[in-house]
């Protein structure tokens, strides 16, 4: 295999975030589960590059509740905070794959539903962003 050829491809891939827009793809396929999935991804390109273009908050499978859902269930006694630990599971469940790993609490072991809620929307909005703007 051509070694520079192989890097350049990698450096493309990487550059246009493509590997992160077929995660987006294959992630709403499976939580939509649309009829027509050519016409669902066809649709959800162009919803991703309308909100590039009008700078709108990208498509994402969790909103808001789902993440305050999540909360709840690792802080079931309802302190408002779960352990870092906690923290660093739900990211990477929820599909969080570029999260702040040190987050405001982190070293106290106890990271708040603002900051979580935060971490999970940020970190989801990046990898929502497969558009880069040009």
């Amino acid at each position: 295999m051509d070694v520079p050829r192989a890097s350049e491809s990698k450096d493309y891939l990487q550059q246009h975030k493509i590997m992160e827009l077929f995660d987006n793809l294959t992630a709403q396929l499976v939580f939509n589960r649309p009829d027509n999935p050519k016409e669902f991804m066809a649709n959800y390109i162009q919803t991703l590059k309308e909100s590039r273009t009008a700078n709108m908050n990208f498509p994402c499978i969790f909103d808001e509740t789902n993440i305050g859902s999540v909360f709840g269930m690792l802080d079931p006694t309802k302190k408002g905070f779960i352990t870092f630990a906690q923290y660093k599971e739900a990211m990477v469940t929820m599909g969080c794959v570029r999260y702040d790993t040190s987050p405001p609490g982190a070293e106290q072991d106890c990271i708040s539903q603002d900051t979580f809620t935060r971490e999970v929307k940020d970190s989801l909005s990046r990898a929502s962003a497969t558009f880069q703007p040009q």
